[in-house]
């Protein structure tokens, strides 16, 4: 319990005293020829979801050129769900209120996507296109999931993958001729995805569904695959599912944030409604250079509010915590 504590206080202090993340934050300047890339994490609709309340948000997103979420929730009026603890299913009017505000670009490679199995994630990938928001991390078939997506953006390619390490299970994964999600255990698959979309891109994300729940601290399997994927040309590593901040590094042009956490996701403990957008500013020359700006999910509405608190901190602070 001491240990939840400390790491409770680490949260609450200033940016500036518990993390050099804000260090990191490219000054922003009008008429800026830097892609501009905001990535959050967990987002899903269900009822809890004041939807009312996520207009203030727009302006947080209004610099990005991409805008990325992990769409933990298949859109669909599917009732035959797959057997499972949790099941998420929302209507395709959220879409309409998540592009509104700004977020455009959806990974689906996830352990929720395929909630109502075949017919609720084709259901999914129909609204997506609907809604004008672009995705990654899955498709009907496995061809399309593994190739992802490049943006032309400022005179730059972003190439961006989704991968699920964590899925909805066998039958969730795509193959030749079935819709389903890419499967960040098939490294095979998943190693040639990252080079053939490093041939073709000048900046190479790759969004992992991966981690221990509650955990505030990447395992050794989550470091050892960062460090294969930046091998093969992955530049930004950005994660989900542990719906916990975890770690964001910056080194030698490389960024890698472990876990984003939940972003319009409901939960009561404060250590799962810490949360952030994390802006990625990437320059002509593709220099990479990030901030954090930190958010915490109110609890009535579930839809982050913006606080002066840390959203990152290092493992370093964290050792041995865990949640109860």
């Amino acid at each position: 319990m001491r240990s939840r504590v400390v790491l409770l206080l680490c949260v609450l202090i200033t940016l500036s005293a518990c993390s050099s993340v804000k260090n990191n934050e490219a000054s922003p300047v009008k008429e800026s020829s830097d892609v501009v890339i905001n990535i959050v994490g967990d987002v899903h609709g269900e009822s809890a979801i004041k939807r009312e309340s996520l207009a203030p948000l727009k302006k947080y997103f209004a610099d990005g050129d991409l805008n990325i979420f992990n769409l933990e929730t298949a859109i669909t009026d599917e009732v035959k769900k797959e057997e499972k603890q949790y099941n998420f299913k929302t209507d395709s009017a959220f879409l309409k209120t998540l592009k509104s505000i700004g977020l455009n670009v959806a990974t689906i490679a996830n352990n929720h996507s395929y909630d109502f199995g075949e017919k609720g994630f084709l259901d999914t990938l129909n609204a997506l296109d609907k809604a004008k928001i672009s995705y990654v991390g899955g498709g009907v078939n496995r061809d399309i999931a593994y190739q992802g997506q490049v943006y032309r953006v400022k005179g730059l390619k972003i190439g961006v993958l989704g991968i699920a390490k964590v899925n909805g299970g066998p039958l969730s994964i795509a193959t030749k001729d079935k819709a389903g999600t890419t499967n960040g255990y098939d490294s095979v698959s998943t190693e040639k995805a990252i080079t053939a979309i490093r041939k073709v891109s000048d900046i190479v994300i790759v969004l992992p569904h991966w981690g221990e729940e509650g955990s505030f601290c990447p395992r050794s399997s989550e470091i050892a695959s960062a460090k294969k994927w930046q091998s093969l040309g992955a530049d930004i590593i950005v994660g989900s599912h542990t719906h916990t901040l975890q770690e964001v590094q910056l080194k030698e042009n490389k960024l890698i944030a472990y876990s984003m956490g939940n972003f319009i996701f409901y939960s009561s403990q404060l250590e799962n409604r810490t949360t952030g957008i994390l802006k990625i500013r990437i320059s002509p020359s593709k220099k990479i250079t990030y901030g954090l700006q930190p958010f915490v999910i109110d609890n009535l509405t579930k839809v982050p509010g913006i606080t002066d608190v840390a959203s990152s901190y290092t493992c370093e602070n964290q050792a041995n915590t865990t949640v109860r």
